[in-house]
């Protein structure tokens, strides 16, 4: 294992690293992390707004869709775009690990960080965009930690099995995308709850996003947050996919170098 302060370094570096090759070549650079979650929600709101009708119940904390949409897109992007992009992060390392006593899993947590850099600056916009709205700062946000730490220890467990497998399995990253379709949609990202309680209310008990997202809206929108048997639900998750995602990337990683 690394010092502390070797370790923060390396990961710094590996996380400037995937910001910079995100972006390379790119006129507007950084600003596309927040320009795409924009975007998305653009069309997304006169999609489900405006062609299909889509109305918020009276109890939601807030009734402006676009703000709605997006308290719950941006935790639903933070844990997909850690897991895509981790998907392929030790293929294109394969010369820095075949050829030095390199700590891999360090890779897909370097995707995690630089992830997160541009999960903050959209976090800022909301924000901005709420108080403009009529949603000013309030005392609520204080309970993002609460919910941001569990997701992303969901997202970095997670991002080292599919990391690990994409090495002896090329298609794990094509599975990965039919899978991350199917769970998006059992989130609560672009209709509020009422939606899913015809028949669906088991499948988004199990379902950890859920509580991410919920835990996300009610921290910057205001609202009633999911509870502790939410958080205990989050949290656990995490600590299953960290500890379960370490100990089979651990044993994966020692083919990595013949396989690569």
């Amino acid at each position: 294992m690394l010092p502390i302060r070797p370790a923060a370094g390396l990961l710094y570096q590996l996380a400037l690293r995937d910001f910079r090759q995100r972006y390379v070549g790119s006129l507007l650079g950084w600003l596309w992390t927040v320009l795409h979650p924009l975007v998305l929600l653009t069309v997304y709101t006169f999609l489900f707004r405006h062609a299909f009708g889509a109305r918020l119940p009276p109890d939601e904390a807030t009734q402006s869709y676009p703000l709605f949409l997006l308290g719950g897109m941006l935790p639903w992007l933070l844990f997909s775009e850690t897991l895509t992009r981790s998907a392929g992060s030790l293929t294109e390392c394969a010369n820095l690990i075949k050829k030095t006593v390199f700590p891999s899993e360090a890779i897909p947590a370097g995707v995690l960080l630089s992830t997160a850099a541009g999960h903050a600056a959209a976090l800022a916009a909301l924000v901005l965009a709420a108080w403009a709205l009529g949603h000013p700062p309030a005392l609520s946000l204080l309970q993002l930690p609460l919910w941001a730490a569990p997701l992303a220890g969901l997202s970095l467990g997670l991002a080292w099995v599919v990391a690990a497998l994409q090495v002896y399995l090329r298609d794990t990253s094509q599975v990965l995308s039919v899978a991350l379709t199917a769970w998006f949609w059992a989130t609560p990202v672009f209709l509020p709850e009422v939606f899913y309680r015809n028949g669906l209310d088991a499948l988004l008990a199990w379902n950890p996003l859920r509580y991410a997202v919920l835990g996300y809206r009610s921290a910057l929108l205001g609202g009633q947050p999911p509870g502790l048997v939410g958080a205990a639900a989050l949290c656990g998750a995490a600590v299953a996919a960290l500890v379960g995602g370490r100990l089979f990337f651990r044993r994966a990683s020692a083919g990595f170098a013949d396989v690569l």
